[in-house]
């Protein structure tokens, strides 16, 4: 899906004179990751886009941004190097400067930075556009398994999480746990399972009741999501043993946290992720009736199941 011309176009800072043979391999690369994103019926679907068509400009435009974006970050550390039969040499041709330690590594950030933000408008995007091969492909099922879709869903209930698309790929398995620990328990199964029926079927119609509902799971459901992975997001564990990351880009230093710090932090997000789920059991139980979201009425709210604390006032033994 990409040439030459439309990396050059995506990529302003690449120069007229560099051969697309070059980064042609980055690019496979980048089709090969792109397609297992979003799937192969929406990929196949992708490739047949036209861009003089006006309705699938904007889409195809975001599709070269992913691709160009995307197989530029993996091109980048190797554009450094040549490598020839004399060994690996770097080439330094007359009237440049070779960048600084802290350009380069600003570059790649700012290159990921990009990766994001074309993901983040591609998705948006496909959500408008909703074009059938992606509704009614198993991508589609599987992006929206869970409450949270997108990091910038999340970055939009939890501002303090950005909208990383790497660190959302990481916050997958503790966003399926609280969901299954967590909010599946406190809504009840049958409630639970009803909303993500229609939360995953592009056809089904929600009512005011249900829009509010997921709303405030979706806000608990980030804030837990993200309390539960804290303690794991800054290490990194491979044959070498465990080690901490620290970035350090030589314009802005950025350094861990005291754990002091970072208790208060986690502390806070459970306290508001604990808030934020016992807003949806308070709307539930002024919404719920034997009709509306009735599995949890029939266990929390018919007469005679309401929860009392055991009292053990006037008895001669106290059970610890």
């Amino acid at each position: 899906m990409l040439n030459q011309e439309i990396l050059k176009a995506q990529l302003g800072s690449l120069q007229a004179s560099m051969k697309f043979e070059q980064i042609q391999g980055f690019c496979l690369h980048a089709e090969r990751w792109f397609r297992d994103e979003i799937g192969p019926e929406l990929f196949a679907y992708l490739k047949t886009l036209n861009a003089a068509t006006v309705d699938n400009r904007e889409l195809l435009r975001l599709t070269h941004s992913c691709l160009a974006w995307y197989a530029y970050t993996l091109a980048f550390p190797h554009q450094k190097f040549r490598v020839g039969d004399l060994g690996m040499m770097k080439n330094s041709a007359q009237n440049t400067v070779a960048v600084t330690k802290w350009e380069y590594v600003d570059t790649r950030d700012a290159n990921l930075s990009m990766l994001d933000l074309s993901l983040e408008y591609f998705w948006r995007e496909l959500e408008i556009q909703k074009p059938e091969a992606w509704t009614a492909s198993a991508a589609f099922k599987l992006r929206n398994k869970y409450f949270l879709r997108s990091a910038a869903e999340l970055g939009q209930l939890l501002p303090i999480a950005g909208r990383n698309y790497r660190f959302f790929q990481k916050l997958i398995t503790h966003i399926e746990d609280v969901e299954n620990e967590q909010i599946r328990p406190a809504l009840t199964p049958a409630v639970f399972a009803d909303l993500k029926s229609k939360w995953q079927n592009p056809q089904a119609t929600l009512s005011f009741d249900e829009e509010m509902l997921i709303s405030l799971i979706r806000k608990a459901l980030a804030y837990l999501a993200v309390y539960q992975a804290w303690p794991y997001l800054p290490l990194d564990i491979n044959e070498d043993g465990i080690s901490e990351k620290r970035s350090k880009s030589g314009i802005n230093e950025g350094v861990a946290p005291d754990g002091n710090l970072r208790e208060r932090m986690q502390q806070q997000l459970n306290l508001d992720g604990e808030k934020k789920l016992a807003n949806v059991r308070s709307y539930l139980d002024e919404t719920a009736t034997p009709i509306l979201f009735a599995s949890y009425y029939q266990k929390y709210l018919t007469p005679g199941t309401e929860y009392e604390p055991d009292d053990f006032t006037d008895k001669p033994h106290v059970i610890l």
